[in-house]
C-alpha cells in the first residue's frame, strides 16, 4: 500500500518537505465509517493534505514535468485527495448540500489546462504583463455563480492596454449558471466575462465547427466537473480528464 506524508501544520512546509517525516500507512478504506476513529483519521487527512498543499508552488502550476522524482507534496496531495473521496459528508447529494453555497478559494490543481493557460482566464498566457495567481468562486442565488481572479495594480495597468478599458479594472470576472448534470456532474453555462468597464458572452467555436482556441477556451476547463468531497471548509471538484481542483472555503466577512 502506498504511503502517505503526515506533517505538522505548525511545521514550515517547504523545509518539512526537504527532510522528511516518516510516513505512515493508510488504513482500507472500509474502516473509515465505523467507530469513533472515523473524525480523527479524516481530520489527519485534511491536514496532511492543506499540509502539502502549502507546499506546492503556485498551486501546483509548477514545471514539475521535469522533475525527476516528481515532488513528493504531488504524490501526497493525490492520495489525500484519493483517500478523501470515499469520505465525502455530501454522498454525492452536493447540489442541496448546506455547505454548497458560500466563496471557495482554489489552493491547488493538477489540471495541465489550467497550468498552462497561467489561471482560469487565459490573461496570463496571453497578455504579457498579466497575472492571476488567485482563483475565488462564489455560488450566487438561483443556481448562479461568479469566478473572480483578482488583479494588482501592474496586471490591471496591463489588461488596461490591452482591452483599451476606461479604467484599471480589479478583477477578471466570469459569470456563469450551473445545473446538476448526468452522474451528479456540476455543469456550467458561461454567461459573460467582465473586465472592468467591458462584457461579452464567450464563444464556443468547436461548437461552431470552427477552430477552438484561445481566451474563452481557457476559462471552459471547469466547465464539467463532479464534486467529489464536500464539508464546511473543503470542496474537491473531478473534472472528466480525471483532473482534480482543491477548493478551500473564503470565511464570510459579514
Amino acid at each position: 500500500m502506498k504511503m502517505l506524508r503526515l506533517l505538522a501544520i505548525a511545521t514550515p512546509t517547504a523545509l518539512a518537505y526537504q527532510g522528511g517525516p516518516p510516513r505512515c500507512t493508510l488504513p482500507a478504506a472500509g474502516r473509515w465509517r465505523s467507530g469513533p476513529v472515523v473524525l480523527q483519521d479524516l481530520a489527519t487527512l485534511k491536514s496532511t493534505l492543506l499540509s502539502a498543499i502549502e507546499a506546492a508552488p503556485e498551486r501546483g502550476l509548477a514545471q514539475y514535468e521535469d522533475w525527476k522524482p516528481r515532488p513528493l507534496y504531488m504524490e501526497d496531495v493525490e492520495l489525500a485527495v484519493g483517500a478523501l473521496v470515499p469520505l465525502d459528508p455530501s454522498y454525492g447529494d452536493w447540489m442541496i448540500d448546506d455547505n454548497f453555497e458560500g466563496s471557495w478559494r482554489l489552493a491547488y490543481t493538477s489540471s495541465p489546462s489550467f497550468k498552462s493557460n497561467g489561471g482560469l482566464s487565459g490573461y496570463a498566457f496571453y497578455v504579457e504583463g498579466v497575472e492571476t495567481p488567485e482563483l475565488k468562486l462564489h455560488l450566487l442565488p438561483n443556481n448562479k455563480l461568479r469566478f473572480e481572479e483578482p488583479l494588482d495594480a501592474s496586471s490591471a495597468a496591463a489588461l488596461r492596454r490591452f482591452l483599451s478599458l476606461e479604467g484599471p479594472p480589479s478583477a477578471v470576472l466570469v459569470e456563469c449558471s450551473w445545473v446538476a448534470g448526468p452522474s451528479d456532474s456540476f455543469k456550467l453555462t458561461y454567461d459573460q466575462v467582465i473586465v472592468g468597464s467591458k462584457a461579452w458572452k464567450p464563444v464556443n467555436a468547436a461548437e461552431q465547427g470552427e477552430v477552438d482556441f484561445g481566451l474563452d477556451k481557457a476559462i471552459r476547463v471547469l466547465g464539467a466537473t463532479r464534486p467529489v468531497y464536500l464539508d464546511a471548509d473543503l470542496l474537491i471538484l473531478q473534472a472528466l480528464t480525471d483532473a482534480f481542483f482543491v477548493l478551500v472555503r473564503v470565511p464570510s466577512t459579514t
